[in-house]
């Protein structure tokens, strides 16, 4: 009944609001009461005063019990609720106005006289003879005797006394209480109907993108309705929180939405890459089993050494495929390690422009180096793949060179980088391919179908590059010829 945000907030804030009504009205009738007391003690201050100054014995200094009951009685009849005490210097009662029996105290405290007649704030309570438990408040006089000047005792006179109590307990069940209540009444139940109105339209938004956020996960996170809202008397009343919270809600379904499609797309591309690696192996494997069940089939003397030649090729295939799915594998998942140091980019060059002139002069390529600075440039990189970038691109550019053909790699000294590219005249790459050459396993319409080639080595390319927070270009003319361009950082010495 009550899991809902509103019944909980109708809950939480009816219980404070229910404490917090008490506490009001506590605080109050308490403020009011001590109000009112301080009023008619303020009234009262002089009344025992003027008591003992009218009364011959009293304001002699003589205290005598017979006859002050009877002056008591007709003070009483002029102030109702007062009642009149006569006591000694240790607060002993020596008279008083009441009836016998009805008074419960033989003594008074005289702490709270002595205040009184020391002018202290009031109010001020003293003890109610009438009840052990009581205090009241209270006028105070103190009784002199003329002719020694001491204290002799103390005129205690208890301002709205039992015959007012009484009389207020009477009037307890009067129409203007029960008016006063009811109008009370009406404005509790008013500001909880009020409340409740409050914390409905405040939840609302919440409750609807409840309902939105539910639909989401049922629909398999694929159909976010836009956000409508259908009672513009509501929405105008959204908090700026929720306002945020629904645009978090939204941004985060679209991005989990983005990264389902992107799940998928993967998922379909590593079909893809499985159903051509089964492909790439497949060939190569079929191929070497057949030049050794050749072999072995054949008689001895009619062994060929160039069915194992073939054979050895075959495996090299395999085991460089083996090699790149591996490689390509660790990329995606950032498993290898990047340390980065200074590096001669222009002997790099040379370097893997003399491991591949052999590859180079059998096709009847020609491989050169172009370097528009006379001195080594520098780049900050990491050798070991950077290398692997230039074997890469620069295998690709002489596979696809024809006869006569030329590779070079251009290396030109920027500001605060180090240009590199790697341009050849060979057969060229189809303008709506290019975006494509850089992902696994696609081969373009210019690729010869080499078995040693998967596909994969641009993707390898790519991947290094980020690792080196370099993209790599692409621009390619069908029949011209191809130019793979990057960037790298310079190296800084101080």
């Amino acid at each position: 009944m009550f899991r809902s945000l509103a019944s909980q907030l109708t809950l939480c804030i009816s219980a404070l609001f229910f404490v917090a009504t008490v506490a009001l009205f506590q605080w109050y009738f308490y403020s009011s009461e001590q109000f009112a007391n301080e009023v008619e003690q303020m009234l009262h201050r002089d009344l025992a005063t003027h008591i003992v100054h009218d009364d011959n014995k009293l304001n002699q200094g003589i205290i005598q019990p017979s006859n002050l009951k009877g002056a008591f009685h007709t003070k009483m009849l002029l102030g109702p609720e007062w009642e009149l005490y006569a006591l000694d210097v240790n607060g002993k009662v020596l008279a008083y106005s009441a009836l016998e029996g009805e008074v419960k105290r033989d003594k008074v405290n005289l702490a709270p006289i002595k205040q009184y007649l020391n002018g202290q704030p009031l109010p001020l309570y003293g003890d109610d003879p009438r009840s052990p438990q009581t205090q009241k408040i209270f006028s105070v006089s103190p009784i002199i005797d003329a002719n020694t000047a001491q204290i002799q005792g103390y005129l205690y006179v208890i301002i709205g006394g039992q015959k007012r109590d009484s009389t207020m307990a009477l009037l307890s069940d009067s129409k203007a209480l029960k008016d006063s209540a009811l109008i009370l009444s009406a404005v509790l139940i008013f500001a909880f109907i009020a409340m409740l109105l409050a914390i409905t339209v405040i939840t609302r938004p919440l409750k609807k993108l409840s309902q939105r956020s539910l639909a989401y996960v049922n629909n398999d996170f694929t159909e976010l309705n836009a956000r409508h809202d259908t009672n513009q008397h509501y929405a105008k009343f959204n908090s700026t929180e929720i306002e945020h919270l629904e645009s978090s809600f939204i941004f985060a379904a679209e991005h989990i939405k983005q990264q389902l499609s992107q799940i998928k797309t993967t998922e379909q591309l590593r079909r893809e890459l499985l159903s051509h690696i089964s492909h790439d192996f497949r060939t190569p494997l079929t191929a070497l089993n057949g030049y050794l069940e050749t072999w072995l089939i054949s008689h001895e003397k009619s062994h060929r050494p160039e069915l194992i030649q073939l054979a050895h090729k075959n495996g090299q295939q395999i085991n460089q495929l083996v090699d790149q799915l591996f490689e390509l594998a660790r990329l995606e998942s950032g498993d290898i390690q990047f340390f980065p140091e200074p590096v001669n980019v222009v002997e790099l060059a040379y370097d893997v422009m003399q491991r591949l002139r052999y590859q180079a002069e059998k096709q009847c390529v020609q491989l050169s180096v172009e370097v528009d600075s006379t001195s080594g440039i520098i780049a900050y990189a990491d050798i070991s793949k950077l290398e692997r970038v230039l074997v890469n691109l620069i295998d690709n550019a002489i596979r696809h060179t024809q006869v006569n053909g030329t590779v070079k790699v251009e290396i030109n000294d920027h500001k605060n980088k180090v240009e590199m590219s790697i341009v050849d005249n060979g057969k060229g790459i189809q303008q709506n391919e290019l975006e494509a050459i850089f992902e696994p396993k696609y081969r373009a319409t210019n690729s010869q179908g080499s078995l040693t080639n998967a596909g994969l080595g641009l993707s390898i390319v790519k991947y290094l590059l980020e690792m080196h927070h370099s993209m790599i270009t692409v621009s390619s003319q069908p029949g011209i010829g191809s130019q793979f361009k990057f960037e790298l950082d310079k190296a800084q010495f101080n």
